[in-house]
């Protein structure tokens, strides 16, 4: 049983189930390595059973190599049936299932079949701590972002389209060896620099345009999440310069800040603190971080709010922005890595104020 599949049941097992019934994508993933569209996945004290039809019965004996493979269908063997089976053999009673994934028609199928208890369980923490092969993928994710958004900075000319630049990002780290893109990428130039998920549009970038792009590398089922705000030209806005500089100081505070047992709110403050000090609180509204792993946004989460603590294993994001209607923002992020005593930077792109021209 591999090291996430224990986890899995210690978590089941902490909140009084006998067995974990997973059923969202990117646990199965997680679990598994099973990468198909349609599966379920029971997790006991003795094995890991992943039930799939005959489309994915091979894909499923190749990708998931520490699982019991079952195969359903469903006219005479379904997965309810299946899942019966397991339960009477191994005497479970309770399954729990992740209360903030399931549909309540999933559950209502589950819940009228199997043979026990359904319980819903906090599945939050399964994928808190990165194993160490896990940072390397990451790594390789966070490599390929940084030389994308290099590549960028060196092609993106005036009066190109935001999306030409969103796609000439995409082959670019489609070219490096990502499978795509972690979510929908945010090229966000002149005004509407101001929206903080401003997904690439149509608008034409200006020769004197504030460029903030966000984005993300997915690599074997990891992602990345990097953002740079970079001037067209020395002409730029000089608030925006300004404002560059604040953002800075924030997101370097709060990155040196990052170790294990300091508070996420805390982070949150130190970056807080440096812009509303600036006179730009009221233009501050997002969280300064989150966790990223298998989705773009995991456990922790690093805003005023939260009640979570930095530790070991751990990777976040930091990323404090500035936002102002009409003119503009700016914000600056990296994915970091919490160590023993400190943290590591896994994006190292220069974050000095680039001018293009």
């Amino acid at each position: 049983m591999s090291i996430k599949t224990k986890k899995c049941i210690e978590i089941a097992k902490s909140q009084g189930v006998q067995a974990a019934l997973i059923t969202s994508d990117h646990n199965k993933f997680y679990l598994t390595g099973f990468t198909g569209t349609t599966a379920t996945v029971l997790v006991t004290e003795s094995n890991q059973y992943v039930m799939v039809d005959f489309r994915y019965i091979d894909q499923a004996k190749s990708q998931c190599k520490n699982s019991v493979v079952l195969l359903i269908d469903d006219l005479n063997y379904t997965v309810c049936r299946c899942i019966n089976d397991i339960i009477s053999k191994e005497q479970i009673t309770t399954v729990g299932f992740e209360k903030d994934q399931m549909t309540v028609a999933e559950f209502e199928m589950f819940n009228s079949s199997i043979k026990a208890q359904l319980i819903g369980i906090d599945f939050s923490e399964l994928r808190l701590f990165k194993l160490p092969e896990e940072i390397e993928i990451m790594q390789k994710a966070a490599d390929i972002a940084d030389e994308a958004i290099g590549y960028i900075m060196e092609v993106i000319k005036p009066g190109m389209s935001e999306t030409e630049v969103d796609l000439m990002l995409y082959n670019k780290i489609r070219q490096l060896g990502a499978k795509s893109f972690s979510f929908n990428t945010i090229v966000a130039s002149g005004w509407r620099g101001a929206m903080p998920h401003g997904v690439a549009s149509s608008k034409v970038i200006d020769e004197n345009d504030f460029v903030t792009i966000d984005f993300g590398a997915v690599v074997d089922g990891y992602c990345s999440d990097l953002t740079r705000t970079f001037a067209m030209s020395r002409q730029a806005d000089k608030k925006l310069v300004e404002i560059y500089e604040i953002v800075l100081k924030a997101q370097v505070s709060a990155l040196k800040a990052c170790k294990p047992n300091v508070a996420t709110r805390d982070i949150d403050k130190i970056a807080r603190d440096i812009i509303t000090e600036a006179g730009y609180g009221s233009y501050f509204q997002h969280g300064t971080g989150h966790g990223l792993g298998v989705l773009i946004h995991e456990a922790p989460r690093l805003n005023q709010m939260s009640t979570e603590v930095l530790r070991e294993g751990m990777v976040v994001t930091i990323e404090p922005g500035i936002y102002i209607p009409g003119l503009g923002g700016v914000r600056i992020e990296d994915d970091v890595l919490i160590t023993k005593d400190g943290c590591i930077r896994l994006t190292k792109s220069d974050k000095q104020l680039k001018y293009i021209r």
